[in-house]
């Protein structure tokens, strides 16, 4: 970067080329701009639906839709803490990717809704987290959904409140999404994917399906981003009441100003579904009644930005038809399949090791000797569940969220000193636990766990019972070291183009 502002000192006429948006946020960046489409959905029927929108993979803004479920007339603060207050959320900061995760009486993370709905106003604290199931029964399946192998395609529900001031960076999510506003409103901005070498994609475990930019949002940066000028863009605001469709893999950006709830229908990693009997207007469904391949009872583990498992099973095919140039009607020896697939230069080590354990260990494949098409059909399902599961796994998820973001030195080193000068009650050890971080429900845990009297901590029992805090500290290795080490060598390469383009005088900007 020192030797950039070098280059750029020295000719000071580049910065004249730079293009007018540098420096300026996201929707004032440059002037590409299209409102994207709207469409009334009461004319709609599930068929023209897909072959619109879905299977062309086109956003559309449809205008009152959400006024249809239950939950836009019934979900008001009281409401929602009378009916659901004890079931729990997950939490993150108001801006996407903050290091700041907010702390919640149910862990990092992760509050009760009546908690939420104590502090949402006042304080950095998002609900983005799924929909607990208990609070399905104020949900419909909207009907333009309702038919053919797309009513029984929902990924997972998810839920979205905060009171305003809330922002994303651009990413880009896996599954199709019909996203409805229930109270407030939202400012998006839509990146097709089509423009991905342009958009400087961070790169992540699941860079094929979700995503990130580098590109800050709130100030382009066309000198270390130089191609994102040259991306034309859509934009909406959508209100209280509107839905939103958006395509698997498409870029966003969505800000809120006001207080605001919105839940998110997934469903399918694909565009293509089985819709030739939906020519016909279908009814909504009460959302009791359509399978969610993953559901969240309301406590415990979540699974939110879990796979779909049955793009996981088309992965998997895909990598046989690779194996065979597209003949479905081959086979290969298993062993040579497995290989082939632990091998992939997209499957990054944490996965190899997973693979290798699911794949030749536990056999969940079987144990044939040949594999041929067929064989992916008969795999049951709960099989792609379980590899879902494993490479799917998100500490964010986990109720004990903490124990992955404090280490056991620090929590020790941090207790013994609170009981230095003599034992502790039990608010004074979930104070002390809290000044690290930790929640006030582990705390407690923890507490029990530590103290010999039942009603004090000393530092003679975190001494003599070190091994309590073993589960601290626990490392999620999914390669996101090595993942910040490329993208920074995006960055860097990208600044060392313009360095030469400048000096060679070949400067497209």
């Amino acid at each position: 970067m020192i030797l950039l502002l070098s280059t750029l000192l020295l000719l000071p006429h580049v910065t004249s080329t730079l293009p007018p948006g540098h420096g300026k946020p996201l929707g004032e960046h440059n002037e590409l701009k299209t409102p994207a489409l709207e469409e009334d959905y009461t004319k709609m029927t599930s068929q023209y639906f897909y072959e619109r929108y879905v299977r062309t993979r086109t956003p559309v803004i449809l205008r009152g839709l959400a006024k249809t479920f239950p939950a836009f007339h019934l979900w008001t603060d009281q409401y929602l803490v009378d009916n659901f207050g004890d079931l729990e959320v997950r939490l993150e900061a108001k801006t996407e990717k903050e290091t700041f995760t907010p702390v919640g009486e149910a862990g990092l993370g992760r509050s009760s809704i009546s908690e939420f709905f104590r502090r949402y106003k006042t304080d950095n604290m998002y609900c983005v987290s799924e929909v607990p199931e208990p609070m399905y029964k104020d949900l419909q399946l909207p009907a333009i959904m309702n038919c053919g192998s797309m009513k029984n395609s929902l990924v997972e529900m998810n839920l979205w409140i905060n009171s305003g001031g809330a922002k994303s960076i651009i990413h880009k999510d896996a599954h199709n999404q019909l996203n409805c506003l229930l109270a407030g409103s939202k400012d998006w901005i839509f990146i097709n994917n089509t423009y991905n070498d342009w958009i400087y994609q961070a790169e992540e475990i699941d860079g094929d399906q979700g995503g990130f930019s580098l590109v800050n949002p709130d100030s382009v940066n066309y000198i270390t981003f130089p191609l994102f000028a040259k991306i034309p863009w859509e934009y909406a605001t959508v209100h209280a009441g509107d839905c939103l469709y958006l395509p698997p893999r498409y870029y966003h950006r969505v800000k809120s100003t006001d207080r605001n709830f919105a839940v998110s229908f997934l469903f399918g990693t694909r565009s293509e579904f089985e819709m030739e009997e939906c020519g016909a207007p279908t009814t909504s469904a009460p959302l009791t009644s359509v399978p969610v391949q993953w559901k969240y009872p309301g406590t415990g583990m979540m699974s939110m930005g879990n796979s779909d498992p049955d793009g996981i099973r088309q992965w998997f095919i895909e990598m046989f038809l690779e194996m065979t140039d597209g003949d479905a009607t081959d086979n290969v020896p298993m062993e040579e399949y497995l290989e082939f697939v632990i091998e992939d230069e997209g499957v990054i080590p944490y996965m190899k090791d997973l693979f290798h354990r699911l794949l030749v260990e536990d056999r969940v494949l079987g144990d044939s000797e040949f594999v041929d098409r067929n064989l992916f059909d008969l795999v049951p399902e709960e099989v792609w569940r379980e590899i879902t599961v494993a490479q799917s796994y998100d500490p964010s998820n986990d109720p004990n969220n903490e124990y992955f973001h404090i280490s056991k030195e620090d929590v020790v080193y941090h207790l013994k000193d609170a009981t230095y000068f003599g034992a502790v009650n039990k608010d004074q050890f979930v104070e002390a636990y809290g000044k690290l971080g930790g929640s006030p429900r582990v705390a407690r845990e923890l507490f029990t766990k530590l103290s010999s009297d039942g009603t004090t901590v000393s530092w003679y029992d975190i001494r003599d019972k070190d091994d309590v805090f073993d589960v601290y500290g626990q490392v999620h290795d999914r390669g996101d070291e090595e993942m910040f080490t490329r993208n920074e060598e995006v960055k860097r390469i990208a600044e060392a183009e313009l360095r030469q383009s400048i000096v060679e005088g070949k400067s497209e900007l």
